[in-house]
């Protein structure tokens, strides 16, 4: 895609969900313990909750995050006006994108008891914006939507809602150190 095309993309994304779940979407059965297969990420780093729609034509997903009102970064970015960091808000958004690249691969709506999770490492923060803050206790809708896959490199199309406001849109690369 070029960087008019994401460009294009993350305008629209400012405005409009760029998930509306529609005929091929399907709800799935992913928590924490099937999140935990994808990612290789853990406490206190895993910031996705649970998957709970994957398309496979749209080649996107919904994903689920609640910020604890106990977190202790809370303690110390903008003490007494407490905001979400900026940078978790993005890895939030990636590590969707790494789930749902799961999904379009296998072409499938499970997890299974064999996946372990991808050996990635972040390569490019393509745009992000913060649109509004997130603090204590949000409850996150996170989308993701596949811009390209090249086997070593994937760029997805990430946003997160709080409610009905865009919080934050990005477009994320990351490298797949063993190719599939």
């Amino acid at each position: 895609m070029s960087d008019d095309a994401i460009a294009a993309a993350v305008r629209a994304a400012k405005r409009k969900a760029i998930f509306a779940p529609g005929p091929t979407s399907h709800d799935v059965a992913c928590g924490r313990a099937e999140v935990e297969r994808l990612l290789p990420h853990r406490d206190p780093f895993l910031f996705v909750d649970s998957v709970r729609q994957v398309d496979l034509e749209q080649e996107a997903l919904l994903a689920r995050r609640t910020v604890r009102a106990d977190d202790p970064i809370f303690a110390g970015h903008f003490p007494g006006h407490p905001i979400y960091p900026g940078v978790l808000l993005l890895e939030t958004m990636g590590q969707a994108g790494i789930c749902l690249v799961h999904f379009l691969r296998r072409r499938t709506l499970e997890v299974g008891s064999d996946v372990r999770p991808a050996d990635v490492r972040a390569l490019k923060i393509h745009t992000a914006l913060f649109l509004d803050a997130v603090g204590p206790g949000a409850e996150l809708d996170v989308m993701a939507r596949l811009v390209s896959d090249e086997g070593m490199t994937a760029v997805c199309l990430g946003q997160l809602w709080r409610g009905p406001v865009i919080a934050a849109v990005a477009v994320m690369e990351v490298y797949f150190v063993e190719a599939p």
